[in-house]
């Protein structure tokens, strides 16, 4: 991802190779199209949306470490006593909770691992949609250890909730989300086009790699092939950002999911109907709550305040038979249906089961093991945790970390040599637009890419012809001027 073009000022792009592929006969002029159509693109839109880029960088550098400062921050709240003797019941560490807020309907209960302390999740209307009132019970000793609210299935505290919030949406609401879904769209169209201007550009070096690291040339050339050369190491990471990061996104996002869903490739569900009735409902977008939250959470109201002690218990012994911790148990919503207890993700987990089980018995009346979920499935799910930094721990944070830091750098630098390549009396123009003859086999085949991927994701499409306007405008207001102000 960059924010200006590869090319000097003075004749912008008149090196450019010809595309490969070009038909025999076409001029010197017409072989440079396409170079200087990726390239006059990139340069207005890496100015423009730099901006929303370097916010959503910012935002998920911080977004990246905020698990583990969470569970440092935490510690005391997160922490169990050391075990002595038998565990309190899961259910009298629900009635220890529900102490403190007897007139709120029980939302679901997340079981730790044998140091976690346990939350017991209320609904509480006073709070904002996927957010949960969380108590924090010793498993040990039946003592509040605190109180907060917890932010989707990914199961994130304030702090980390507010980080998230200001990523997907600049923390504007829905409205927001605009923001984000410019960013993401963008970043992998700036960082594949960068690499390929960068590397036609490299094209007279016999060690391309080698071009990209020469110390000589000016101080703007010297700072364009670091920024190339970063540009190139750390490419499939944006296109993976961009990617895995549309998912989530208000237009997108919806077609994404539109799609996985006629393909086969979501989440199976599983029934908590108990009368044995089919249910062919499917997850659908909820792996994608943990850090977007837009769908709303799994957990709704139970009718009432009151809860069946026994059968959390009962749903509880199942749970820590049949899955792994941390696992959290829902409760039933209505009448004849069974309780929901799923795996949470977890740093190095792979797989997470989800199971129905009768309150009144104990027993599993369905199942759904994400092994045997569509292969789209699991690396769909494994994808969104990668994004997340969930799923490979704290290794996984420092890589997004260090990538979200260098798109930072990325942006910063082409600034730098956008505010370099001015001349003394103004900003930098565009770099020289394309020669308006027969398109190239390579124009068109950049024209068919950009309008195939306009339509999945439209903000990119809309923005995109919102830069072709003004690449346009801005040529024909040069020209004029020239005509009315001619040189002497």
């Amino acid at each position: 991802m960059t924010t200006t073009t590869m090319y000097p000022s003075s004749g912008a792009g008149d090196d450019a190779p010809a595309v490969s592929g070009s038909a025999p006969g076409h001029s010197p002029r017409n072989s440079r199209q396409t170079p200087r159509l990726l390239t006059r693109l990139h340069f207005f839109a890496g100015i423009i949306c730099a901006p929303l880029i370097l916010v959503a960088a910012a935002t998920g550098l911080l977004y990246a470490v905020a698990p583990t400062v969470e569970q440092v921050n935490n510690h005391d709240m997160l922490t169990a006593a050391e075990q002595h003797g038998d565990a309190v019941s899961v259910s009298g560490q629900v009635a220890a909770a529900q102490e403190r807020y007897p007139d709120l309907a029980l939302a679901g209960i997340r079981l730790g691992d044998a140091d976690e302390t346990t939350r017991v999740l209320f609904n509480d209307p006073t709070l904002p949609e996927s957010t949960l009132r969380a108590v924090f019970v010793d498993p040990y000793t039946g003592e509040i250890t605190g109180d907060t609210t917890q932010y989707g299935s990914s199961a994130a505290l304030p702090f980390r909730q507010w980080i998230s919030d200001g990523h997907r949406n600049l923390w504007l609401g829905e409205p927001g989300r605009l923001y984000s879904e410019t960013a993401a769209s963008w970043l992998g169209v700036l960082a594949v086009g960068g690499v390929v201007i960068l590397w036609q550009r490299q094209r007279r070096s016999d060690n391309r790699v080698v071009g990209m690291l020469r110390r000589d040339g000016s101080r703007r050339t010297r700072m364009m092939r670091r920024h190339g050369a970063t540009g190139t190491v750390i490419a499939v990471g944006l296109v993976f950002l961009t990617v895995t990061g549309l998912t989530w996104s208000s237009v997108a996002g919806a077609n994404i999911t539109e799609l996985r869903q006629n393909l086969s490739w979501t989440e199976p569900a599983v029934s908590t109907t108990l009368t044995g009735a089919d249910h062919t409902g499917q997850a659908g977008h909820e792996e994608h709550a943990g850090h977007e939250e837009h769908a709303g959470h799994a957990m709704a109201s139970a009718p009432d305040t009151s809860t069946d002690f026994d059968a959390v218990d009962r749903v509880a012994t199942t749970a820590h038979r049949d899955l792994r911790a941390p696992v959290t148990l829902t409760p039933p919503t209505a009448e004849g249906e069974a309780w929901k207890a799923a795996e949470n993700r977890a740093s190095w987990r792979f797989t997470t089961d989800t199971v129905a089980v009768d309150g009144t018995t104990g027993q599993v009346t369905d199942r759904s093991d994400s092994a045997d979920w569509p292969l789209a499935a699991q690396l769909s799910a494994w994808l969104i945790q990668l994004h997340m930094g969930t799923l490979l721990g704290l290794p996984n944070q420092i890589v997004l970390a260090l990538l979200a830091a260098a798109v930072i750098v990325m942006v910063a630098r082409g600034y730098a040599m956008w505010w370099m390549r001015r001349p003394a009396n103004g900003l930098a123009v565009p770099p020289r637009r394309a020669g308006r003859g027969r398109p190239t086999p390579g124009t068109l085949l950049l024209g068919a890419a950009l309008v195939v991927y306009g339509v999945i994701a439209p903000v990119f499409g809309v923005t995109c012809l919102a830069f072709l306007a003004l690449s346009l405008a801005w040529g024909t207001a040069k020209n004029t001027a020239r005509r009315v102000f001619p040189r002497s």
